[in-house]
């Protein structure tokens, strides 16, 4: 499965969702009511999922799906 494929399937989950509404164009704000435990929760998610790190305030700035996933294939290596 590829990155944005994994994204997809974090993002349905949090927003429970049907993860056949998150295609890559989705906007996210357009999949749920986002709000910023939300936000946290998909970068909690993808922080565990990717071993990055991916801070939530962030995401903010974010519109769709695919952009999500661009940032998190750009995204730093988590530390130990």
């Amino acid at each position: 499965m590829d990155t944005l494929e994994r994204v997809r399937q974090i993002v349905a989950a949090v927003l429970r969702v049907e993860p056949a509404t998150v295609i890559p164009s989705a906007r996210l704000a357009d999949l749920a009511d986002l709000d910023s435990l939300s936000l946290a929760e998909i970068a909690s998610a993808l922080d565990d999922e990717f071993a990055v790190r991916v801070p939530a305030d962030g995401l903010t700035t974010l519109q769709t799906v695919d952009e999500l996933a661009a940032v998190v294939a750009r995204a730093p290596a988590r530390t130990l």
